[in-house]
């Protein structure tokens, strides 16, 4: 939901979403299925920590086939739309929406034989993607964790029984 809502794509046919329908895990084997069809792009799979659990073996298939995609994990240690639901409609009262027991994400990369590199800190952001991308461009998966603040939320909201044109903007504003 980031990227949809943040990168500037600036070529047609360059995204592939699930369209926020619920398809939590989509997001990786969709972009090794990209990297097979399209082998001298750059793939990057922007996903949550929630959902790359739900494929995360696929990270052997990459190996099998040498699939050089770069994974962007946005870790805030929740089901991030879940929560956000949870914050907005049930005041704050969080159940099964936050998960304590993530595994190390970088050290699991590495098991399945990838590249992995920690981003704890925002000012770390443009020299570690840089050398991700690096990475990948010598035909190596890179699978990057960015620790992100467990409090952002993805706006503008669908209301809950409304129509399209009845969203939250954010925490306080809807349309």
């Amino acid at each position: 939901m980031f990227a949809a809502l943040y990168y500037p794509f600036d070529k047609p046919r360059r995204w592939i979403n699930s369209g926020g329908l619920g398809t939590m895990g989509f997001g990786l084997p969709a972009a090794l299925g990209v990297k097979m069809a399209l082998p001298e792009e750059t793939v990057v799979c922007v996903t949550g920590d929630g959902s790359i659990q739900m494929n995360i073996q696929e990270l052997s298939t990459a190996l099998q086939y040498e699939l050089p995609v770069l994974v962007v994990n946005l870790n805030n240690r929740y089901l991030g739309m879940v929560k956000q639901w949870q914050d907005m409609i049930y005041s704050g009262r969080h159940s099964q929406s936050y998960m304590q027991s993530l595994p190390d994400f970088v050290r699991l990369a590495e098991a399945y034989g990838h590249v992995g590199i920690q981003i704890s800190h925002p000012h770390e952001l443009e020299s570690k993607l840089s050398e991700a991308l690096e990475q990948v461009r010598n035909n190596r998966l890179v699978f990057v964790d960015v620790t992100v603040d467990g409090s952002e939320h993805v706006y503008p909201m669908q209301i809950r029984g409304g129509g399209m044109d009845e969203m939250w903007l954010s925490k306080t504003e809807r349309t």
